[in-house]
């Protein structure tokens, strides 16, 4: 039964069966199918990744443009809330005070005129012009909002409206309270922000084809977008907004925006300005180049697929004609007869190769070596005939003490046998010892010149965890000596490692 089991182990490697090859080919092309899914989706999820980080960039550099350009346009308002309460300022000539009120800032690209309204409401001092245009905003919301609402900074960004003094343009107003002496409202500086300049910036941003920017109140309302369009709609109850009221920044995978197309969206509020900056890109345009490489993968999968079938056909075909022929002579270049276990070919070679296994996967490896008690003395009373057929039940008792395919037993030489046990601790070791001692007294064949008057075995057992320091030797000489020592110790003993002696009950070594 041993042999049969050795030989099917070696003939499984040797001389694989074609359901072999064909589960092996069908597990290989499981493995890639895997591998290629988790490339694939690898792919997919660093493509989203991508595209977040993208969308977070161009957040960040809105959100960094608008801060700059506000920031600078509030300087100059600050400048001129400054000026016009100096006295000095305001009794220069009009051409010197409005040089020394208003300066270059106020120029900038994508910024309206820059003026001062009374507390009525009425221009009083004009960027564009010396002699003020006449015009009364007493009606605005940020005049209203300045005039009723007393902040600590007195700054203040507007809902979107259209410039009455630049022909309707879409525009924002960015302005500071001006106080009276005693506190009380004196009016205000106001300048506009022209929002198709915001919108143009955002619009040269490469988002793709469905891709969005945008740039919002804290309120939810929209104040400007790349697509142009809907300035002062209210976002409030877009997902984006309801995930900005928790985070000052963030992103996520967005499936109900207003317009009702699935974006990755990044968001930022401006540092320090009651501004939210929305960027967007759509799902569809991240994946389009996506589904095509994911689609070239699994074409490439199932060309290999076709070429290993076809080559496992053909290597199953041309395997067939050599196997019966080489799987009789492998298995009795390496079979005992008497015992039908393993010779030591056989032996050698598993040692070896599961030495090398025990040390690349750093698992235990165990040796129990088997002697004949009183052999020769056997031999000298009962004829080699019956010493043949004493080794021959020997070798079934071995056989019966083992079950794992992986278990290797084989004769030693004369009247001594070997079972090699990989991935066995020192417990199991010491078990398959016993068992063994225990199997061969069991069969109770009589020896006249032992002490013990029937058959009996000496075993020894030793365990070891290979190491790249050590040889196959090593494992050899330890069990040998355990062997020794249940021979010092009156012989039918088991021993392991030259430690602890095994008898009925059990004892395994600590």
């Amino acid at each position: 039964m041993v042999m049969g089991k050795l030989r099917r182990r070696l003939s499984n490697f040797a001389h694989p069966s074609p359901l072999m090859i064909w589960s092996a080919a069908a597990a290989g092309l499981l493995f890639q199918l895997a591998v290629f899914s988790a490339i694939a989706f690898d792919f997919y999820r660093s493509t989203l990744n991508n595209s977040f980080e993208i969308a977070e960039d161009i957040a960040t550099l809105i959100e960094h443009d608008i801060a700059r350009n506000i920031e600078l346009y509030d300087l100059s308002l600050q400048a001129v809330a400054k000026a016009v309460k100096d006295p000095e300022v305001m009794a220069l000539p009009p051409r010197l005070r409005q040089m020394a009120v208003f300066d270059r800032s106020a120029a900038a690209p994508g910024l309206g005129a820059m003026v001062v309204l009374d507390e009525n409401g009425s221009i009083v001092l004009d960027s564009l012009s010396m002699a003020p245009r006449y015009g009364n905003f007493a009606d605005r919301e940020y005049f209203k909002f300045q005039r009723d609402t007393p902040t600590p900074s007195g700054f203040y960004v507007s809902k979107p409206f259209q410039a009455r003094l630049q022909e309707g343009l879409w525009s924002v107003s960015i302005s500071r309270r001006l106080n009276a002496a005693d506190g009380s409202f004196a009016g205000i500086v106001s300048g506009t922000l022209k929002l198709d300049f915001l919108s143009q910036r955002m619009e040269s941003l490469a988002l793709g084809k469905h891709g969005v920017s945008a740039l919002l109140r804290q309120d939810g309302v929209l104040i400007a977008q790349n697509t142009g369009g809907n300035v002062g709609a209210d976002w409030s109850q877009d997902e984006v907004f309801v995930q900005a009221r928790t985070r000052s920044s963030g992103s996520f995978a967005g499936e109900k925006s207003m317009d009702g197309v699935p974006r990755l969206y990044a968001f930022r509020y401006v540092s320090g300005l009651p501004l939210l900056v929305v960027a967007g890109i759509g799902r569809s345009d991240v994946l389009a180049l996506g589904w095509f490489k994911i689609e070239l993968i699994a074409l490439i999968f199932v060309i290999m697929a076709v070429c290993v079938i076809v080559l496992v056909a053909l290597f199953n075909r041309e395997l067939r004609r050599r196997i019966a022929a080489e799987r009789g002579q492998a298995a009795l270049a390496r079979q005992d007869r008497l015992s039908q276990l393993a010779n030591r070919l056989g032996f050698d070679e598993a040692l070896a190769s599961t030495w090398r296994r025990a040390m690349r996967e750093r698992r235990p490896l165990s040796l129990v070596m088997i002697d004949v008690d009183h052999f020769k003395e056997f031999n000298d009373c009962y004829g080699h005939l019956e010493g043949d057929k004493v080794l021959t039940a020997i070798g079934s008792a071995i056989g019966g003490a083992i079950r794992r395919p992986d278990d290797i037993a084989a004769r030693y030489g004369g009247e001594e046998f070997a079972v090699l046990l990989p991935n066995t601790d020192a417990e199991g070791a010491v078990r398959i010892a016993e068992a063994i001692r225990a199997n061969v007294r069991a069969i109770a064949m009589p020896h006249e010149r032992s002490s013990h008057r029937f058959v009996t075995v000496s075993v020894g057992a030793a365990t070891i965890i290979p190491s790249k320091d050590m040889m196959p030797g090593t494992l050899i000489r330890n069990a040998d000596r355990a062997l020794y020592a249940a021979k010092a110790r009156g012989r039918n003993k088991a021993c392991f490692d030259n430690v602890t002696v095994i008898s009925d009950p059990i004892r395994v070594p600590a």
